[in-house]
């Protein structure tokens, strides 16, 4: 697979656990990778957006062949988003064309027409859960557009060989949402921003997590640093 077939299928959730929490791995240790990434996440999110019959294409007519007179025509297809592989260059080409056909479509992928004032940024502060060292504490700052945070922690234990970082989104029902890991240097802090493909506001906390670098995209148990993830 391809760096941009794969940037696009974790944007998409197409990737299975084991390879999404790789590559997340991968972008809290390569700015550049990051980069790419969210330049390509807003154009997902707003296709994400659209209802399903944007995504309704005409019916094409049957296919007349020798021989095939009165068959039945092809049943329509209709595309759903988590079933479409959008790749980088087609997602843009995609959005450009949505953009393009007029203020209807115009206002389903903006969100646009709610009188609402622009999205600011929300800082939001982490606190120490009981795994935590006692000096422990940290906060997240959301962007405008929802789509990354930047992760500022401190009076943590250094990730050491073999370990790492996860931050998550929790509710209290136990689901989890793995966003993003990242390494704690020998001071015990960490500044990094990390990438957010879900609405926060569908979970409850904000949650870093200390995890074994084994293979198991699950969460530890071992949670450090909490607070909520919406203020």
């Amino acid at each position: 697979m391809s760096a941009s077939d794969e940037i696009s299928s974790y944007l998409l959730g197409e990737l299975d656990p084991d390879a999404a929490a790789s590559f997340e791995r991968r972008m809290a240790g390569d700015a550049a990778l990051r980069e790419e990434v969210e330049g390509l996440r807003p154009v997902v999110e707003r296709l994400s957006e659209l209802p399903d019959e944007v995504w309704e294409g005409p019916e094409p007519p049957p296919l007349e062949l020798p021989g095939n007179a009165g068959a039945a025509p092809a049943p329509r297809r209709r595309w759903r988003l988590p079933t479409l592989t959008l790749r980088p260059v087609a997602a843009v080409a995609a959005s450009v064309l949505l953009l393009a056909v007029g203020a209807g479509i115009g206002a389903l992928v903006a969100g646009g027409g709610s009188g609402d004032g622009p999205p600011v940024e929300e800082s939001l502060s982490l606190s120490r859960v009981d795994d935590g060292p006692s000096g422990a504490h940290g906060s997240v700052l959301v962007s405008a557009g929802r789509t990354r945070a930047e992760v500022d922690v401190s009076g943590l234990d250094p990730s050491g060989a073999g370990r790492f970082y996860e931050l998550w989104l929790l509710d209290e029902d136990g689901k989890t949402f793995a966003l993003g890991s990242f390494q704690v240097a020998a001071d015990g802090s960490a500044d990094v921003e990390i990438p957010i493909p879900v609405q926060p506001s569908r979970y409850r906390y904000f949650d870093v997590s200390l995890q074994e670098d084994d293979g198991n995209p699950a969460h530890s148990g071992i949670s450090v640093l909490r607070g909520p993830a919406s203020s």
